[in-house]
């Protein structure tokens, strides 16, 4: 612990302080903590699962969940028109929807996250022609986006995250970019660069931690855009396709079932927006965290 550099003593205290202060909402802190339960689902759904996602059950046809009248307790959440346990599909899809926005989400922040600061850092005619760029991208919505890309590729959940990817991209760099633009033109910032303080320098210790809460915020709009695009493009046959479990691909499977047997369609649904809303409210509180913490 004594080999220890002050800026590492700085960091983990500043990790610990923002903790405490997450600790204190208590709605973020239960979405985080029932979020990284959905993660740890995604990650062991196979052991999950009762029972294999692809698995028929003769003779039991749209059996309704467990807590409707005729339902029953070996098929909790119900089966669907080719008799498979629904409950065991949402949770396989948890795999498939949710991890694969995962993925999508943490390439958009990584190559997003180093784009963003190459192109608020630099400056003149260069930083004029990207922000114009980035601007004219802003124009085009993302489904939109990933829809053209999808078109060209082969549909499959790979093509599909992919697609998202290139979609969400330039919104995130143009995010990243605007943030650091900004806090370039800050009275503290100009008066550090003409004390002669190297770029390098001033991103680590002033702008980087002032557009922490902004960068999170965007991944979580990412996140949520990207698990969106997934399903939809699932929806439109562009992206998983039959007999996978993505949740977005359910929906579409069994859309013509919505009046006979309902749950085949909502649960996925349910499991989109409750996977949505524990993300936006677990981020919420963990920017309002930081900020509390730098303020």
């Amino acid at each position: 612990m004594l080999d220890k550099e002050p800026d590492e003593f700085r960091e983990s205290t500043s990790i610990y302080q923002i903790w405490l202060q997450f600790r204190k909402n208590r709605i973020a802190l239960f979405s985080f903590y029932l979020f990284f339960l959905l993660t740890l689902t995604a990650l062991f759904a196979p052991f999950i699962a009762p029972y294999s996602d692809s698995m028929e059950f003769a003779g039991q046809e749209l059996m309704p969940p467990s807590w409707v009248e005729k339902g029953q307790i070996a098929f909790f959440f119900g089966t669907d028109d080719l008799a498979r346990d629904v409950l065991s599909r949402v949770i396989m899809g948890t795999r498939y929807t949710l991890g694969s926005s995962l993925i999508v989400v943490f390439l958009v922040a990584i190559i997003g996250g180093a784009l963003g600061v190459l192109a608020g850092m630099s400056g003149g005619i260069k930083a004029r022609f990207l922000g114009h760029i980035f601007d004219a991208f802003l124009s085009i919505p993302i489904l939109l986006i990933a829809i053209i890309i999808s078109t060209f590729m082969e549909p499959s959940l790979m093509n599909a995250m992919v697609s998202t990817v290139l979609a969400v991209l330039p919104y995130f760099i143009h995010t990243i970019y605007q943030a650091i633009q900004q806090e370039l033109k800050k009275e503290y910032v100009i008066i550090l660069k003409l004390d002669g303080i190297s770029n390098i320098e001033l991103l680590r210790s002033t702008i980087l931690p002032n557009i922490t809460a902004t960068y999170i915020q965007e991944i979580s709009r990412a996140f949520v855009i990207t698990i969106l695009d997934i399903t939809a493009l699932s929806f439109i046959s562009l992206g998983a396709q039959r007999p996978m479990p993505e949740w977005g691909a359910m929906i579409k499977d069994s859309l013509e079932l919505l009046y006979l047997a309902p749950w085949t369609v909502l649960l996925p649904g349910f499991a989109i927006i409750i996977t949505i809303l524990l993300s936006i409210l677990f981020t919420n509180g963990l920017c309002k965290a930081i900020n509390q913490y730098y303020q």
